[in-house]
């Protein structure tokens, strides 16, 4: 279980150089199964580096993705609220229904994955449900802490984010000695915030 996050707009070019990265993996992975060897023999050891070195590489041209865990989201929250990026959610609006669209779940779950032929109830209904899954509280002052709280794909914004941003550059210099022990406890933390600065550059991102 954990949080798997996905910017709202690919990057350019990102699926090509990924779709490229998994190619190489795929061949690397190919290459070591195909030896007679076992863990340990010294050729089989390098062709796992061959496979590790193109899975990080497949990892790292996939930019729009970023994964927490359940405990280490339970960190990020934490760590946000100490730096005042979130914002604390009281009355979000109600959930929109299908019934309310004149709905059937076998009409929705049909054009799942053909989305382009959707019939207009059902286009009206995923605005009505993306309008729900981007709500934030007013005044926005940081992402909405109940987005990062459960994985139901919402929406965090560009406008959360660079609230979200702003007050961490305000008070990341107020506690250096927090800082500097997150960073050696929390690694991931530096990932976290330039993949926060790239969201907000590519219509933010969904949480599921």
């Amino acid at each position: 279980m954990g949080y798997d996050m996905y910017m709202v707009r690919t990057p350019d070019g990102e699926e090509e150089r990924y779709r490229a990265a998994r190619q190489e993996f795929d061949r690397a992975v190919e290459a070591r199964n195909a030896l007679d060897l076992s863990s340990g023999e010294p050729e089989y050891e390098a062709a796992q580096e061959k496979v590790s070195a193109a899975y990080d590489a497949m990892h790292e041209a996939h930019t729009s993705y970023f994964r927490l865990g359940m405990w280490n989201m339970g960190e990020c929250r934490a760590i946000m609220g100490h730096f005042d990026m979130l914002s604390l959610t009281d009355s979000p609006p109600e959930v929109p229904s299908l019934e309310a669209y004149g709905i059937s779940s076998d009409e929705y779950y049909e054009y799942v994955e053909n989305t382009d032929e959707a019939p207009d109830p059902i286009r009206r209904f995923r605005e009505a449900m993306d309008a729900y899954l981007s709500w934030a509280p007013a005044p926005v002052d940081g992402i909405a802490v109940h987005k990062l709280g459960s994985n139901e794909g919402w929406i965090v914004t560009t406008s959360e984010i660079h609230a979200a941003l702003a007050a961490y550059e305000e008070n990341r210099g107020k506690d250096p000695a927090f800082l500097s022990q997150l960073i050696e406890e929390a690694s991931w933390w530096p990932q976290w915030i330039d993949y926060l600065t790239a969201a907000a550059n590519h219509e933010g991102f969904r949480v599921y």
